[in-house]
């Protein structure tokens, strides 16, 4: 940085920081892992699971500029956190940025991956940057869950209230890497929903344009996607509820991708949706107060009937049918992928992963939880039993068509999985985070992180 440019750095942000909540701000998070994971070659190909495994350990550093100014925020934070190939080929006993076989430092080059600006009150939440996105009260969702590293992402929600609750509009665009393709690919949505204290109602669309970047018929916030008839658009509409009684939450999403009427032909696309159902009970308590991951503090999580705090125990089943998500280009399927730039595999890896439901088409999933907060600890466990049939999202989309779409088709893969978090704060800027992992599929395989957080801020005020 030449003396020019850092010299004007300061004099922007000298003032910046005389601001009201505003300020510069280090996370520092060292940790440890076990696993029984073996290194993997140079010419490996990372998949979803491998994505997940590397995230699920914080940047061993990471840092940025917080500014708050009424009703608005700007945030950015750098994470300098190991190379991701580095952690596949052998440094996955901690998040320190190490080389493999050596102790010189190999910083993971893909950052930012949290920025935004947001303006939320009362009536109106509008953010644009990258974080993560989820809809509905169930850990997983159809539409949008917050399994995936980010969102490129805007998001808009309005809302007023009426004399039986009240009603909100909510409009997002994700826009996906364009050089994985080599032509755009965006998901828009929109929802309109209705909610009080007992009861919660939205009714949405979701449209994928891809291979042409969306015009005013895609992004009109009012229009019915389906009834435009566009191509390069892959369309799928979701119904989803949730109902209180006392203590307990019952809530459901249906997502509709596809539907053959019976005057269709044998080649059209066949019908595909998939549907969740899911319970919970809470016993109410006060919520986590401390330092927490940072992608999951700033993630926009949608409004819902669930209580935060206490005790939650609940239960959910998720179905997915054989053609859900699918289309004949690759570039159309519902999918979101990361292109990375590594040092130690192949040039350019791309992982893909799906907008909703993470374990993506021809799957059923029963899913238990338990979920404990208080001030000073938090807490969550999952234990899933998937199955996962033989059609997946790279299986050849193109006529004849299975009759039988329900699925899951023989032959079904089963697994189960145990997947423990929690977090115990030391004061208002430090806590002890650990997590785990055990899975069974075709072999066992585990992993183990433990570490610390600590905050440092340098904030001014007027």
């Amino acid at each position: 940085m030449t003396k020019s440019c850092l010299l004007l750095t300061i004099l922007i942000m000298i003032p910046l920081i005389c601001i009201g909540g505003t300020g510069f701000f280090v996370v520092v998070s060292p940790a440890l892992s076990l696993d029984n994971f073996s290194p993997f070659s140079g010419s490996y190909k990372p998949d979803l699971e491998d994505l997940n495994r590397y995230f699920d350990l914080p940047p061993a550093f990471s840092g940025g500029l917080n500014i708050e100014l009424g009703k608005s925020t700007a945030y950015v934070n750098m994470d300098l956190r190991q190379e991701f190939s580095s952690f596949l080929t052998g440094n996955h006993f901690s998040n320190l940025p190490f080389s493999p076989g050596s102790m010189i430092p190999a910083v993971d080059m893909n950052f930012p991956r949290i920025g935004y600006y947001q303006w939320l009150d009362d009536n109106v939440h509008l953010s644009i940057g990258r974080r993560k996105l989820s809809l509905g009260p169930a850990t997983y969702s159809f539409v949008l869950s917050d399994v995936l590293p980010y969102f490129d992402n805007l998001w808009v929600r309005l809302s007023a209230g009426g004399k039986a609750g009240e009603y909100f509009y909510n409009f997002f665009a994700i826009s996906a890497d364009r050089t994985i393709y080599g032509a755009p690919k965006t998901l828009l949505g929109h929802r309109f929903g209705f909610m009080n204290e007992k009861l919660k109602v939205t009714f949405g669309e979701e449209n994928l344009v891809y291979g042409v970047y969306p015009d005013l018929q895609d992004l009109g916030p009012f229009l019915i996607y389906h009834h435009t008839y566009q191509d390069r658009s892959n369309v799928t509409a979701t119904l989803a509820a949730e109902v209180k009684f006392g203590e307990s939450l019952i809530y459901g999403e249906f997502t509709l991708d596809d539907f053959r009427l019976a005057s269709e032909g044998s080649n059209s696309n066949p019908t595909a949706f998939g549907w969740l159902a899911g319970i919970s009970y809470s016993i109410p308590g006060e919520v986590y107060a401390g330092p927490d991951m940072i992608d999951r503090k700033h993630a926009i999580r949608d409004e819902t009937l669930a209580v935060a705090g206490g005790m939650k125990l609940f239960y959910e089943h998720y179905h997915a049918t054989t053609y859900l998500y699918n289309r004949g280009e690759d570039i159309g399927k519902f999918t979101y992928a990361y292109r990375f730039n590594v040092l130690w595999l192949d040039s350019w890896p791309i992982v893909s992963g799906f907008f909703g439901f993470p374990y993506g088409p021809d799957s059923v999933v029963d899913l238990v939880g338990v979920k404990y907060e208080r001030p000073e600890l938090s807490f969550t466990g999952l234990l899933e039993y998937v199955r996962t049939g033989s059609i997946d999202i790279t299986s050849p989309y193109y006529p004849p068509f299975d009759p039988d779409w329900y699925g899951p088709k023989e032959p079904i893969k089963r697994s189960v999985s145990l997947s423990l978090k929690g977090l115990l704060a030391i004061g208002n800027d430090a806590s002890i985070f650990a997590s785990a992992r055990f899975m069974f599929k075709e072999r066992f395989h585990f992993y183990t992180n433990i570490g610390f957080i600590k905050t440092f801020t340098i904030k001014g005020g007027l």
